[in-house]
């Protein structure tokens, strides 16, 4: 039997703080959460502000691929993709950044990021074609590295040409 729950009727949530979501999650307290990021890093994969997310406590080993949030510093959090992974550390990327994350050790990682909603639409990231996508990506990151860095330059040269000085 399917039930729907009527349109006038509220949907509860709770507020959690990320640190009381880790905890939890180390309990074996499965808590998806879905959230918004902020900023570039992950573009064009997941754009600011605009995408919305769904992370769930780190229950598996990583992959080359994935996409996890960790810890970058006293309450800040990233999500970025695992780039490289040696004894016992891992290295991150974002999709848009040009330079890697520190090696960091593999607890420093809190989550997985399952699925990204947009538009309407949902994507796993989780599933073997996303990861396969990532690890494409990430193969061209060199030539990825090379086109920001010229378009960088030839913005900062345009810049310097066609602008008005006052």
């Amino acid at each position: 039997m399917t039930t729907t729950r009527p349109e006038s009727e509220p949907v509860q949530t709770r507020s959690l703080g990320i640190e009381q979501w880790h905890e939890l999650g180390l309990e074996g307290n499965m808590l998806p959460v879905t959230i918004t990021l902020e900023g570039d890093s992950m573009r064009p994969l997941i754009r600011r502000g605009r995408d919305r997310v769904t992370i769930l406590p780190l229950m598996r080993p990583i992959q080359k691929g994935d996409v996890v949030l960790f810890k970058g510093g006293e309450k800040r959090y990233v999500v970025h993709r695992v780039y490289r992974m040696r004894d016992g550390l891992v290295q991150t990327l974002g999709d848009n950044c040009l330079n890697p994350d520190r090696w960091m050790p593999m607890d420093m990682i809190w989550g997985l990021v399952v699925k990204m909603e947009r538009g309407g639409r949902t994507w796993r990231l989780d599933s073997r074609a996303a990861r396969a996508f990532g690890l494409f990506w990430m193969a061209i990151f060199p030539v990825r590295k090379a086109y920001l860095r010229c378009r960088g330059l030839a913005a900062r040269v345009y810049r310097k040409m066609f602008t008005k000085k006052k």
